[in-house]
């Protein structure tokens, strides 16, 4: 990344070559520089993303999607196509860096760290910055604090390059800043440290502080708060199904104890009372997450899948009951409502189609096309636009008359005629005879 003493050499030398000192506009943007050229801003992090104001990024990548002036119905149906696109990019992605397997090119322990904690992109631009990392030479200035990493062909870089970067070590090596500003403006060690860290002292893998979450490899792992029970090391604990399953197990557990004899159910039942009335108190507060308020939710959504109303498919009645019973739900007697069902829990009942089974997958209602055709007159289904009803631009085309196959005369059909075909006699729909 270039510093603001290369860029300032940098555009002097190109006025200078292309003789531009009085040009109005360079003259303009240059009096602005610090509002968009880079160097000005190693010091904020962008993750190598600048854009203007109107973010162009986001509105080129719209406009690939939806066509200017569009409804607002065709408007959500593409924005919705564009998630399940980025979705399907990023599981792309994904399974690349999973399965896509990761090739050593220096067979260094640092790049050898690079490959477990980047993702497949990442590594590969870490891999990048460490094979210009080669073209450096360390210098120590002080012990443990700073280093000069200079560029062996300094002679054959243009002259308003730099030959020599600083490299400085913070808390006893946990952190490293370069005067180039890379980590800082992008999240990613640049090639001075690179080579100060890889060659000179030795490190074998990546500080902590400089690998960032969102280039690792668990950077979905790092969910906001509506989302938190997705996370990998604090999901199960908040998930309704953990905590219910979690309890009706040390319950079992605890009145297999308790039923030992008399003594310890009399101490059981003195431990339930007890906490039944802290708990009495505690659940004032509900957060909705539980699996009885989420089964109530669903029965209220779908009122005619309830079990109290009697199930024509005893295969689903018997899903649900082995349901109820591993999660330690009583249907029959009535907890939790009249009618408890958790037939939301179940996948839905997929319509057996006719013919060879298909191994397609179940596309979403934006992907399934409209087979049925309309009139392009009145955008109505039945008709095509020649016979649109609706249509008075064209006169209507008058009728043909009937005529008959062998003689050509209009009244009668060819298998009412009267009148034999001769041979090599000329019909009047006929061309000439040879």
């Amino acid at each position: 990344m270039l510093t603001v003493d290369e860029f300032e050499a940098a555009w002097a030398e190109l006025l200078d070559k292309y003789k531009l000192h009085n040009n109005t506009f360079l003259i303009q943007i240059f009096e602005v520089r610090h509002k968009w050229a880079k160097p000005y801003f190693s010091g904020k992090f962008c993750a190598k993303q600048t854009s203007t104001q109107r973010s162009e990024s986001a509105n080129h990548l719209l406009k690939g999607y939806i066509p200017p002036a569009c409804p607002m119905n065709l408007f959500v149906k593409q924005y919705s196509k564009l998630q399940f696109d980025r979705e399907d990019e990023e599981g792309f992605q994904e399974k690349r860096t999973r399965l896509g397997g990761i090739v050593l090119r220096y067979n260094y322990p640092l790049e050898e760290h690079a490959s477990q904690v980047y993702t497949w992109t990442m590594y590969e631009m870490f891999g990048q910055a460490l094979y210009r990392s080669g073209r450096y030479d360390v210098e120590e200035v002080e012990r443990g604090i700073s280093y000069k990493v200079r560029h062996v062909e300094a002679e054959k870089r243009e002259k308003w390059c730099r030959k020599m970067h600083v490299v400085r070590v913070h808390d006893g090596g946990a952190r490293y800043s370069c005067e180039c500003g890379l980590f800082e403006h992008m999240g990613m060690l640049c090639c001075h440290a690179i080579k100060q860290v890889l060659i000179h002292l030795g490190v074998r893998k990546i500080p902590s502080s400089h690998v960032l979450k969102r280039w690792a490899v668990d950077a979905r792992d790092n969910l906001p708060l509506h989302l938190l029970h997705y996370q990998k090391d604090q999901g199960p604990p908040r998930l309704s199904s953990y905590r219910h399953t979690a309890l009706h197990l040390t319950a079992l557990e605890f009145v297999q104890l308790g039923d030992s004899n008399v003594d310890a159910f009399d101490r059981a039942m003195d431990i339930l009372i007890a906490g039944k009335a802290e708990l009495t108190v505690l659940v004032v507060i509900k957060d909705g997450k539980s699996l009885v308020d989420q089964t109530q939710i669903g029965d209220s959504a779908n009122p005619t899948q309830d079990m109290g109303a009697g199930s024509s498919h005893p295969d689903d009645m018997c899903s649900q009951m082995f349901i109820s019973t591993e999660c330690g739900l009583n249907i029959a007697s009535g907890e939790a409502g009249s009618s408890l069902s958790l037939s939301t829990l179940l996948p839905p009942n997929r319509k057996k189609q006719k013919g060879r089974p298909t191994t397609a997958r179940n596309k979403p209602g934006y992907e399934v096309k409209d087979a049925r055709s309309r009139c392009m007159v009145c955008r109505e289904k039945g008709h095509k636009s020649t016979t649109c009803p609706r249509r008075g631009d064209l006169p209507k085309k008058p009728r043909k008359i009937p005529t008959c196959g062998n003689c050509g005369v209009a009244g009668h059909k060819k298998t009412s005629c009267f009148n034999p075909v001769l041979p090599f006699v000329k019909r009047p729909h006929d061309g000439p005879v040879e």
